[in-house]
């Protein structure tokens, strides 16, 4: 492979349109099989569809077609090389799915409130659709809010704020430092709900743990790996 095509590779890796393509599967694999989950894990998706019933299927029916259309358009009007990009991403988000647990676990051995995050196996009367489903759920949506909604908002905020009172060259540092730490916090109590035993040391030091290093992958290699990354995690961690 040619140094020019690799970056052309690299390009479409990052490009909006195969990233919403990477994301899409994420999305359809956990509303055809959410039901079938049997979790207790709360989901905002999830009760607003069943608050607004069907009208709501039909409304997000229509917004993934048009995005759709949208990247298929993006696509071929800039001649992108999605194919090549999304199998790019996909592999990387799995490899880093496959060693988040490993990193994870070595981490833990040196803190002395030391434990996993949950057990890994299929909860009872769970399928494989219901267990491929919380996992992809749980890798788009919780990437969404808590890296690229949070995350990222709270960075432009706090570096908004520290620019404000002439803290133009430590003010993005500390900035990032702040959006991690809030963002992962958040992260890891936020698994509290409906689940006290979350609120246990070892499983919020852990799960503040996974906040950071999903933090980091989507800071420097975009959401649609981050995604698929913890989507891939939590599938090795049930199956």
């Amino acid at each position: 492979m040619s140094w020019k095509e690799a970056k052309r590779l690299g390009a479409a890796s990052q490009d909006s349109a195969v990233t919403f393509l990477l994301l899409l599967p994420l999305a359809l694999i956990h509303l055809s099989g959410w039901r079938l989950a049997k979790s207790g894990a709360f989901s905002l998706v999830e009760s607003t569809l069943r608050w607004f019933g069907s009208p709501a299927y039909w409304a997000l029916g229509a917004i993934l077609a048009l995005l759709l259309f949208w990247a298929i358009g993006r696509i071929k009007e800039q001649a992108i090389a999605w194919r090549g990009g999304s199998a790019l991403v996909f592999l990387e988000g799995v490899l880093w799915g496959a060693a988040l647990g490993p990193v994870l676990h070595s981490i833990m051995e040196y803190i002395p409130a030391s434990g996993l995050a949950w057990s890994p196996h299929l909860s009872e009367g769970m399928t494989l659709h219901g267990a491929l489903a919380l996992a992809a759920g749980a890798g788009l949506y919780e990437e969404l809010l808590f890296r690229a909604f949070l995350l990222g908002g709270l960075f432009i905020l706090f570096k908004t704020s520290f620019y404000a009172i002439g803290w133009r060259e430590a003010g993005p540092t500390i900035a990032l430092f702040l959006s991690f730490v809030a963002s992962s916090a958040l992260f890891a109590l936020a698994h509290a709900w409906g689940d006290p035993s979350a609120m246990a040391t070892s499983s919020l030091i852990y799960r503040f743990l996974a906040g950071i290093l999903l933090g980091a992958i989507f800071a420097t290699r975009g959401i649609a790996v981050a995604a698929w990354a913890h989507a891939s995690y939590d599938a090795i961690l049930i199956l």
